[in-house]
């Protein structure tokens, strides 16, 4: 493949993971939000089991979209 190609595919994949990033942080961020705002013990529950994993992993995506990204285009 010509290398303006490969950088064009590799940029599409490169957009694709973080806008999977972008959107569970934006879960994330709501969940803790509506958890925020409701005062209950299940409240704190949904904080730290659901809000904080999805934070965490579309952080992490990000992260590692950005790592694989550069590898790719020095190939």
């Amino acid at each position: 493949m010509p290398e303006t190609v490969k950088i064009a595919a590799s940029t599409l994949v490169l957009e694709r993971q973080v806008r999977i990033a972008a959107l569970l942080v934006s879960l994330g961020l709501l969940v803790l939000l509506i958890t925020l705002v409701r005062i209950h013990p299940l409240a704190f529950v949904a904080f730290a089991v659901i809000g904080v994993p999805l934070v965490l992993a579309g952080a992490l995506i990000f992260l590692y979209s950005i790592i694989t990204q550069d590898t790719k285009t020095h190939d």
